[in-house]
């Protein structure tokens, strides 16, 4: 009976020691890399609102103010690169996101690139930020930022 005891706690840490990568204890790539798909899927669907949640309070008023240009673009599709950790501590990361989409009235598909950096300020824990920019984004689609 002992025994069983023993070795199901055995199998129970070894479960939860599996959800933990030893080159990443905190889980900050995982969580980078569930920000960065949120913020993508956002832009995708032209929910700046809900994107600028994660983009670092000192410019969230600026990429809100696009929204109104953002209105004619319509993204159909997105491809995320691999995810690039740019520093030792894990706090500053890139990525190539291709977006596919038109701007209207026109229905001629184009792709834009947006080189994400992803940043995690010491002391944040898991919350990474995006330095966006969606001016860039929006210029390349053959929108207006302005």
């Amino acid at each position: 009976m002992v025994v069983l005891r023993v070795l199901s706690i055995a199998l129970l840490a070894a479960g939860g020691l599996a959800c933990v990568s030893p080159s990443d204890p905190f889980g900050r790539v995982e969580a980078l890399e569930e920000a960065q798909k949120r913020y993508t899927e956002a832009i995708r669907w032209g929910d700046l609102e809900r994107a600028s949640h994660y983009v670092a309070p000192d410019e969230r008023e600026e990429f809100l103010a696009l929204e109104d240009a953002f209105q004619t673009i319509r993204f159909t599709d997105f491809e995320i690169g691999e995810l690039s950790i740019t520093d030792d501590d894990r706090e500053r990361a890139e990525v190539e996101v291709t977006y596919h989409g038109y701007v209207l009235p026109q229905y001629l598909e184009k792709r834009v690139r947006d080189h994400q950096v992803w940043v995690r300020e010491p002391g944040m824990g898991n919350f990474w930020t995006i330095q966006p920019q969606l001016a860039l984004l929006i210029d390349g689609m053959g929108g207006t930022s302005r």
